[in-house]
């Protein structure tokens, strides 16, 4: 499979970053969109990325946050046909801890609240490709079967990114995960350059996901910031990979 990062943080080149994440999914011959940034500009980096959005079908959001949702408007723009996989609760207001409304724009909730198709079961989109609900009740990961296991993407991880992967394993028996793609959050309130928990906390966590539950890479950028991007890279060297706009990872 292959993961083509049309929107993160920060990017190669001359494309455009922001805080927001968007991937465009090839697998098992299908393609899917996870996510689409906050302001549209990931249809840009797409046309130059060559990754064709007329012609996607699904699109996943994987939970109610503005930075992952409200540049969908823009993809509808260019495709009439695509629909977005989510949970129900994506469309209920969704605030920060000091009471910030963080959650879909009113333009998405209420003039395209018909573009979503929602569920809280876990559901298969195709062969090899699902998307599986976890303990944050809006928020859920798309699960990809390849060859070398399990590629778990999950945008923002709130649940704890050990306790999703887990859950994961319990639900495909014999399986292992071959990556986690996605941010952790482990960021402070005052944003990416701030951590949010406590560094030995990340260190355990580090060592849980890729001892403990076997996971033998970790892609992530978005909402892990910097100080945590660090300390994992210190408690699990070399299973570590920082992503951007513009990466191709393959599986």
């Amino acid at each position: 499979m292959q993961i083509t990062v049309l929107m993160e943080n920060g990017s190669r080149g001359s494309l455009c970053a922001e805080h927001g994440l968007s991937l465009y999914v090839r697998h098992s011959g299908g393609t899917v969109l996870l996510d689409a940034g906050e302001s549209g500009d990931f249809i840009q980096n797409a046309r130059q990325l060559g990754c064709p959005l007329d012609t996607v079908h699904t699109a996943v959001l994987s939970h109610g946050h503005y930075d992952h949702a409200d540049g969908f408007p823009a993809l509808f723009r260019v495709n009439s046909a695509v629909k977005v996989y989510a949970r129900p609760q994506v469309l209920e207001p969704q605030y920060s801890a000091d009471g910030e409304y963080i959650g879909l724009s009113a333009l998405l909730r209420e003039e395209y609240a018909n573009r979503f198709d929602l569920s809280d079961e876990q559901r298969s989109l195709f062969p090899g490709l699902w998307l599986v609900p976890d303990a944050v009740a809006h928020e859920q990961s798309l699960v990809a079967k390849t060859e070398g296991g399990l590629v778990v993407m999950n945008s923002c991880c709130h649940a704890g990114a050990d306790h999703i992967v887990a859950d994961i394993l319990s639900r495909f028996p014999g399986q292992k995960v071959r990556a986690l793609v996605g941010g952790l959050h482990l960021m402070g309130p005052g944003g990416t350059s701030t951590l949010g928990m406590e560094p030995d906390a990340v260190r355990a966590l580090a060592r849980r996901l890729t001892e403990e539950l076997g996971v033998e890479e970790i892609c992530t950028g978005h909402c892990t910031g910097a100080p945590g991007f660090a300390l994992l890279e210190e408690a699990a060297p070399g299973k570590i990979r920082a992503i951007h706009a513009g990466d191709l990872l393959e599986f």
